[in-house]
């Protein structure tokens, strides 16, 4: 039976990132077995019975979904090739981990990270889902030549990227200023913010995923991460938006 560290068990059961379960160990909200524990590092098992004040505490012993704030340096698989693994960055069992839509090592960002293969195929692969083909992408872009008018136009009506047969679906653009842009897609293509903005005429500096529909890093540094809520979770398949 897997043991877990005691701010391992409030990652997974209560939706609190590890910074976070750690202060609520030390404040003294935390029972095992009947007894108040304060150490983050304490053993337990899914047979304890721990309380969060007076809420018991239920382990899914099924499937595992997280979000993390991925820094850069770090890519989105098991093996390094000379870069930094993201999944080092969790304190959990991760032979099982997968991520669901990856970030090359150069972008920051929300990551979405799962045991469950079918949720993380649907989340990316969504096609003939009508609810998870309008869910909205949120990337923070930094370009390399102030944007224009007419670039802005050409992605908000769609791009001919380069190797493909078919326009990408429009975007929406805000402007921050005119080096940094928020764009925000309902599709995901292979390194498709980078291809967009080299089809206008522009070059991407720096690139931040922000969002994914229902799903942000409120609360996270980074290198953080978390348990997706329920609502989350469904919210997502279900095509729920903030």
């Amino acid at each position: 039976m897997t043991d877990y560290r005691l701010d391992q068990f409030l990652q997974k059961t209560a939706g609190v990132s590890r910074k976070e379960a750690g202060k609520i160990i030390r404040g003294r909200w935390v029972t095992v077995n009947g007894e108040t524990v304060t150490a983050r590092d304490y053993k337990v098992s899914v047979t304890d019975k721990i309380y969060l004040d007076d809420e018991l505490l239920i382990h899914n012993n099924e499937y595992r979904y997280f979000v993390l704030y991925k820094p850069a340096g770090y890519v989105s698989s098991h093996r390094h090739d000379g870069h930094l693994s993201l999944f080092t960055l969790l304190d959990e069992p991760i032979e099982d981990l997968h991520i669901a839509g990856r970030l090359d090592a150069d972008t920051t960002g929300l990551v979405l990270i799962t045991d469950d293969g079918a949720w993380s195929h649907a989340v990316t692969h969504p096609k003939g889902n009508q609810a998870l083909d309008k869910v909205k992408k949120v990337y923070d872009v930094e370009l390399a030549a102030p944007i224009t008018v007419e670039m802005i136009r050409a992605l908000e009506t769609g791009v001919m990227l380069n190797g493909e047969t078919t326009i990408t679906k429009p975007a929406e653009v805000i402007m921050i200023d005119t080096l940094h842009i928020q764009l925000i897609l309902i599709e995901g293509r292979y390194h498709q913010v980078k291809r967009m903005l080299a089809a206008v005429g522009n070059r991407v500096e720096k690139l931040h995923r922000a969002a994914i529909g229902n799903i942000t890093l409120e609360g996270l540094a980074v290198g953080e991460y978390r348990a997706l809520t329920i609502e989350e979770r469904e919210g997502l398949i279900n095509g729920r938006s903030k």
